[in-house]
C-alpha cells in the first residue's frame, strides 16, 4: 500500500457514493467520451449496477472474505472500500474507475466461461484466481493507453494494475503474481 503514500494520492475519501456517481457519469452518460463496448448491459443508474450496489453495501458492512469462495466483485469491492481510507477523493475516483474498467474487461474476456447463465457476469460468479491473467490485454488493448481512451496513461495503467494485482496476491485472492519483463514497457 506504499503506492498510495505519495502526496498526490494520500488522504481519505469520505463520500464514496459521490465518487461512484462521478465515475458513473464519466463512463455511462450520453455526453461522455468514454464508451464501453456494446455488450455491456445498460443500467438505469449506479444503484442498479451490481458492482456499484455491492460497494455501497460494503461501505456499511464489509465482510471478511475468503480467497477461494469470494467472488471477484466481492474482492474488488473490498479493495475499493480499503483504498477509500488511504487516498484523497480525486485519486480515489481514478482508482474506482480503473477497478470498474478492469472488471468490465474481465467480464468481456471471460464471458464464455459463464455462457450458461447469461444474466450473470463472470465477476459475480467466480473467484479472482484468474483475474491477473488479463492484465496485459487490459493495459494494452482494453484501456487503449496510447490514446488514453479512458483517461489512463500507460504508466498509470501499469502502476494501478500492478498495485491491484499485488493486493489480490498479498491477501490470498490469487496465486498469480505479476512482474514486468521490460522496464521500457
Amino acid at each position: 500500500m506504499d503506492y498510495f503514500k505519495s502526496p498526490d494520492k494520500l488522504g481519505e475519501t469520505s463520500d464514496i457514493e459521490k465518487c461512484i456517481n462521478l465515475v458513473w457519469i464519466d463512463i455511462f452518460s450520453e455526453s461522455s467520451n468514454f464508451k464501453l463496448n456494446d455488450k455491456t448491459k445498460s443500467y438505469e443508474n449506479y444503484y442498479s449496477h451490481p458492482f456499484f450496489k455491492l460497494i455501497l453495501e460494503y461501505i456499511k458492512n464489509s465482510p471478511i472474505l475468503d480467497g477461494e469462495t469470494s467472488k471477484c466483485d466481492e474482492i474488488f469491492a473490498d479493495y475499493i472500500v480499503k483504498i477509500s481510507k488511504l487516498t484523497n477523493e480525486n485519486f480515489f475516483v481514478k482508482v474506482l474507475k480503473f477497478v470498474f474498467l478492469f472488471r468490465e474487461c474481465l467480464n468481456d474476456l471471460y464471458k464464455d466461461k459463464v455462457k450458461d447463465t447469461p444474466d450473470v457476469h463472470f465477476s459475480e460468479s467466480v473467484n479472482a484466481e484468474d483475474a491477473p491473467d488479463i492484465s496485459n490485454d487490459f493495459v494494452t488493448d482494453y484501456l487503449e493507453t496510447e490514446n488514453e481512451k479512458f483517461g489512463f496513461s500507460k504508466d498509470d495503467a501499469i502502476d494501478l494494475t500492478q498495485n491491484f494485482c499485488q493486493w489480490m496476491y498479498d491477501n490470498n485472492f490469487t496465486c498469480s503474481k505479476l512482474s514486468l519483463i521490460n522496464n521500457n514497457y
